[in-house]
């Protein structure tokens, strides 16, 4: 939502809007070209920041407060012409993928489970592009056994509400074969657009090859698969219900799935499984995994939102509608809920290019909170080169 804000101080660009959506920048100068956004060839590479960086002209309040100088038949008297630009988060992509073996069913685990990934894709519908998709195998027949929605985008809730609708228990012994269902999806998520992609695995079992009995290759697989995975930007999330996958399992595919290291473990991995390509570590790193209780639905969707919320992109992109100077990268005024976000390097806003900024530390920790979120972005007019 843009907001036209002009004085006959000084000149500003400015970005405001729910968080997922585009951030509308204007230019609005006063007292003609004064402070007017510059083009790429006025641009001075070793230009040093303004004085006073942390100051960055009048406050948001003040400058919100102040209506846009025009005279009386409607033109921008002492105004120089708007420059309208535009920051865009990267819509973040969560697939889904959700164990439909027997056991998900014999112990009353699939309805609870529905109910909140129903509730948390309807939340953040607008906000996520979200894919679907459940999986099992047979021995001796089809392994794995993917029932999928076939778009991947946002407004995605109805038709993963139906697909999840028709879902019914397995007629034959429904086995996990997660680590090719995983494949599966990546493959699926590489051909998405550029931006932050996520696998969201629930499962309530011991992933399988749905003939092959030996857990300590079945569990390599699934680490083999998470790493390739991430080794293609794309991150796993692990969500055990149920209470019977080992948690030293959970944890390493938590770190494969994130880039951490992955201790070995299981030091026979090498002799009874040959094939194994996992890269193993001597420690291991410290990446979450969920095991939420599904008894209590309103923690379970809770977890779920939060999960999914993590996966909010902190970065914000002009596309190459613009530039910003990098000389006045600390000119900006960057507000996170009305909270000023400072210019560092590890924690607060940085610049990452001259059309992409990035939030960091404990900044992009609270941008990914579950709370709605408002991000303002703010620089002055002589930092902005117009392309």
């Amino acid at each position: 939502m843009p907001f036209h804000v002009a004085s006959r101080a000084a000149c500003y660009t400015q970005a405001r809007a729910a968080l997922f959506t585009t951030i509308v920048l204007l230019c609005g100068c006063a007292s003609g070209d004064h402070g007017a956004a510059r083009t790429a060839s006025d641009a001075a590479p070793g230009r040093a920041p303004l004085a006073d960086a942390g100051a960055a002209g009048p406050s948001r309040a003040d400058r919100d407060a102040r209506p846009f100088e025009s005279s009386a038949d409607g033109s921008t008297e002492d105004a120089c012409n708007k420059v309208e630009i535009a920051f865009e988060t990267r819509i973040p992509t969560v697939y889904v993928l959700v164990d439909r073996s027997s056991s998900m069913f014999e112990r009353n685990l699939w309805n609870p489970l529905k109910t909140a990934v129903l509730a948390v894709v309807k939340k953040l519908d607008s906000e996520v592009r979200f894919g679907f998709a459940t999986y099992t195998g047979e021995h001796g027949g089809v392994c794995p056994d993917l029932t999928k929605v076939d778009s991947i985008t946002t407004g995605n809730y109805a038709a993963i509400q139906k697909a999840y609708d028709a879902v019914r228990m397995p007629t034959y012994k429904g086995e996990t074969p997660t680590s090719l269902a995983l494949d599966e999806v990546a493959k699926l998520l590489a051909k998405q657009p550029a931006g932050p992609k996520y696998i969201l695995l629930v499962t309530d079992g011991e992933a399988d090859f749905c003939d092959d009995p030996n857990v300590t290759c079945s569990r390599d697989a699934v680490l083999t698969s998470a790493q390739a995975a991430y080794a293609q930007g794309i991150g796993t999330f692990i969500f055990s219900i149920g209470g019977q996958v080992d948690r030293m399992h959970l944890a390493d595919v938590a770190n494969a799935g994130s880039g951490q290291p992955v201790a070995d473990r299981q030091q026979q991995v090498m002799y009874q499984c040959p094939n194994s390509k996992t890269t193993y570590s001597a420690s291991s790193g410290a990446a979450p995994f969920f095991e939420p209780d599904v008894t209590d639905q309103s923690a379970l969707i809770n977890t779920l939102s939060s999960v999914v919320t993590g996966a909010r992109s902190c970065v914000f992109d002009l596309r190459g509608k613009a530039e910003i100077d990098l000389s006045l990268a600390d000119q900006g005024v960057v507000e996170l809920d009305g909270v000023r976000v400072p210019y560092d390097e590890n924690d607060g806003y940085r610049l990452n290019t001259a059309t992409e900024i990035e939030l960091r530390g404990k900044s992009c920790e609270r941008l990914r909170s579950p709370d709605p979120r408002r991000v303002f972005i703010d620089f002055p007019c002589e930092a902005v080169i117009a392309i």
